[in-house]
C-alpha cells in the first residue's frame, strides 16, 4: 500500500503515477526505465510477486492502486488508516508523509504525529512492514527541518524495531537537485526514480530478512490456558503464541513472543488490561471478532459473556467494549468452553452438559452484532470429570477438536459433529510427561 500526499499520489510527474510506475516495474522484473544512478538490474533482485493496493487509482501505470492523498497532513491521514488497511489487507506499508506539515508550519512534534500514525498502522494491521521514507531533504524552504525531521523518525523508527516491531527507516535519496524538483516539492520523473530505487532496495531487504511476507491465516479463536494464571494467546496477531499473565485482580500482562529464550527472546509489554474482574478464574483470552488478535472476555455465574476487544491493549491502541455478547446457556460457568469450532477464526460457545455432551452455539457476531447459531448437540459424553475437557486444533485443520487429559491425553477430531460429519477417536495421543 503506497501511503502517503501528493507525492505518493504522483503529483509533478508526466504520468501521474509518481514512484509507482519506476516501482512497479522494477518488482515486476521489467527494465525500469529512467533509473537513478546506482540501480540494479532486475536480474540480480530477489523475485517475490507484488500488488499495489489502496483506495484510490490513478496515473498511466498497469497497477494504479493506492492511497496518496494530495496536500493532507498526517493527522488528516491518521483517521483513514483503519478502514483503508482493513479493506486493502496489505502485508507492505510503503509511507511517506509530513512534508506539508513542515510547509504550513505544523513543525512541532511532527515526527512524534508519525510515530503515532506507524503505531496504529502495526495495530490495526498486526504482521504487517511498515516502510516509512524519510522526506526529501532538499524540498525547498524545509531543507533544515526536513533533515531533522528525518533524524527524529530515524532514531523512533530504531526504537521499535529493537522492541520486535516489523518497522524500517528508508533513507531517502541525498540529494534530489533543482533540476529534478521544479516547484520545489514534487519531484519530476528523474527524481520520482530516484525515490523508487530507495523503496525497491528496502523492499529487497526487508524480503530477504523474512518481513515483508504475506502471513499465515491466523486462528486464534480458541482461549488457551483455562483458568490458571499464566495463559498462552497470540496478542499481537504475529501468529505466534504470547505469554500473558492474569492477576487476581483480572489485570494483565503481556510478553510477547520474539521467538522465545535462546531464539529472540520476550519483550515485555507490562500491563495491557486493567482488568474488569476481582476473580480471574472468570477470565478468558479468545478471539471474538477473527482479527488474530486475542480478546478481552469475562463470564458471569450463569455462562454470560461480555467482551472487549483488542485494539492494541492499553497504552497501545486501546480496547473496545462490546458489553455482553452472549446470555449464556448453563448456570455454572466452569462448563462454558471458548472454541473455534468451525475454522472461521472467531471463538464459538461450548457448553459440557451434566452427562459429559457438548452442546455448541457458532459465534456470527455475538448479541446484537450478528447473533449466534445454535448448533445442538454436536458430542456425546465422555465419562470423565469435566474439568479435564479441552478443545484446541489438534490436527491442523483449523477446527477445535475435543481433548481430554488427565497426565495422558486423548484426542478426538471433530469434522462437523453429529450428522455433520461426525467425529473420529484417535485413542491417546500423548503419554503425559
Amino acid at each position: 500500500m503506497p501511503l502517503g500526499d501528493s507525492i505518493t499520489a504522483g503529483d509533478g510527474s508526466s504520468t501521474g503515477a509518481g514512484y509507482r510506475l519506476p516501482l512497479y516495474r522494477t518488482l515486476s522484473g521489467r527494465a525500469p526505465g529512467g533509473q537513478a544512478p546506482g540501480d540494479r538490474a532486475p536480474a540480480e533482485r530477489p523475485r517475490y510477486s507484488t500488488d499495489f493496493v489502496g483506495s484510490g487509482a490513478y496515473g498511466a501505470v498497469p497497477d494504479p492502486d493506492h492511497e496518496g492523498h494530495s496536500g493532507s497532513l498526517i493527522d488528516q491521514i491518521a483517521p483513514g488508516v483503519d478502514g483503508w488497511l482493513a479493506a486493502a489487507q496489505p502485508d507492505v506499508v510503503l509511507l511517506h508523509l509530513g512534508v506539508n506539515d513542515l510547509l504550513r508550519g505544523e513543525r512541532a512534534h511532527a515526527p512524534d504525529r508519525l510515530s503515532a500514525l506507524i503505531d496504529r498502522i502495526t495495530a490495526a494491521r498486526p504482521g504487517a512492514t511498515v516502510l516509512a521514507l524519510g522526506l526529501i531533504p532538499t524540498t525547498h524552504g524545509v531543507e533544515s527541518a526536513a533533515q531533522s525531521f528525518n533524524s527524529s523518525m530515524q532514531e523512533a523508527i530504531s526504537a521499535r524495531q529493537r522492541s520486535g516491531a516489523k518497522v524500517r527507516y528508508v533513507t531517502p535519496p541525498s540529494l534530489v537537485p533543482a533540476t529534478e524538483l521544479p516547484d520545489g516539492l514534487h519531484p519530476n520523473d528523474r527524481g520520482y526514480a530516484r525515490l523508487a530505487e530507495a523503496y525497491a532496495r528496502a523492499l529487497d531487504q526487508a524480503v530477504a530478512d523474512g518481513l515483508a511476507v504475506r502471513p499465515a491465516p491466523h486462528r486464534a479463536g480458541t482461549e488457551s490456558g483455562g483458568a490458571g494464571r499464566d495463559r498462552w494467546a497470540d496478542f499481537d496477531g504475529d501468529g505466534r503464541a504470547d505469554r500473558l499473565v492474569i492477576a487476581d485482580g483480572g489485570a494483565v500482562r503481556a510478553l510477547l513472543n520474539r521467538g522465545g529464550d535462546g531464539h529472540g527472546g520476550w519483550h515485555d509489554l507490562g500491563q495491557i488490561a486493567t482488568g474488569t474482574t476481582t476473580d480471574r478464574t472468570r477470565v478468558r483470552l479468545a478471539d471474538l471478532d477473527g482479527d488474530g488478535r486475542t480478546d478481552y472476555l469475562t463470564l458471569t455465574d450463569n455462562g454470560a459473556v461480555t467482551a472487549h476487544l483488542n485494539r492494541g491493549g492499553d497504552g497501545h491502541g486501546g480496547w473496545q467494549n462490546l458489553g455482553q455478547i452472549a446470555t449464556g446457556t448453563t448456570t455454572d460457568r466452569t462448563r462454558v468452553r471458548l472454541a473455534d469450532l468451525d475454522g472461521d477464526g472467531r471463538t464459538d460457545y461450548l457448553t459440557l452438559t451434566n452427562d459429559g455432551a457438548v452442546t455448541a452455539h457458532l459465534n456470527r457476531g455475538g448479541d446484537g452484532h450478528g447473533g449466534w447459531h445454535d448448533l445442538g448437540r454436536i458430542a456425546t459424553g465422555v465419562t470423565v470429570p469435566q474439568q479435564q475437557v479441552e478443545f484446541a486444533d489438534f490436527d491442523g485443520d483449523t477446527h477445535a477438536d475435543r481433548l481430554v487429559t488427565d497426565g495422558a491425553t486423548w484426542a478426538a477430531l471433530y469434522a462437523g459433529g453429529p450428522g455433520q460429519g461426525g467425529w473420529t477417536d484417535l485413542g491417546q495421543i500423548a503419554t503425559g510427561p
